[in-house]
């Protein structure tokens, strides 16, 4: 299994922050889409019922990425957490660093309500989501799509 590297000019809370609100555009586009075409009261309906099908976990995931709070930052919160990473023994003999130093800790962040889980896990499966959920509103609402 690739082990991450460690990547100090990205800021994690950043990039999980851009994550959730490009996948969560998925959604407002659909939304948008939706009520405008198909009306607020059925396009409501309609989305109520498709998350009611979710499994439970499929269903928290869903409700605490997908509160608008996460815009403001507020609904997934985030921890932060150092892990230990393979450090590359390319670069240790690149910079002359002894080679018995090999690992190196990194900083990363994630989800408070899924602590045990990497962050990319958690976005991965509200992408999962997201792709589902345009599936379904295409399949679903194809006499508004030509």
């Amino acid at each position: 299994m690739e082990q991450p590297r460690p990547t100090p000019h990205l800021n994690p809370r950043e990039i999980v922050g851009a994550f959730l609100l490009y996948a969560r555009g998925i959604f407002a586009l659909l939304r948008s889409f939706g009520r405008t075409q198909a009306g607020e009261l059925q396009f409501n309906a309609w989305h109520e019922q498709w998350v009611a099908a979710l499994s439970d976990a499929d269903r928290a995931l869903w409700n605490q990425l997908g509160d608008d709070r996460v815009q403001q930052g507020r609904g997934a919160e985030l921890i932060d957490v150092e892990i230990s990473v393979a450090a590359d023994p390319s670069v240790a003999a690149q910079q002359s660093l002894p080679r018995a130093q090999t690992a190196a800790g990194k900083r990363i962040v994630r989800f408070a309500a899924y602590a045990n889980r990497p962050a990319s896990n958690v976005c991965g499966d509200y992408l999962r989501l997201a792709r589902v959920l345009a599936h379904d509103f295409i399949r679903d609402h194809q006499r508004f799509i030509r």
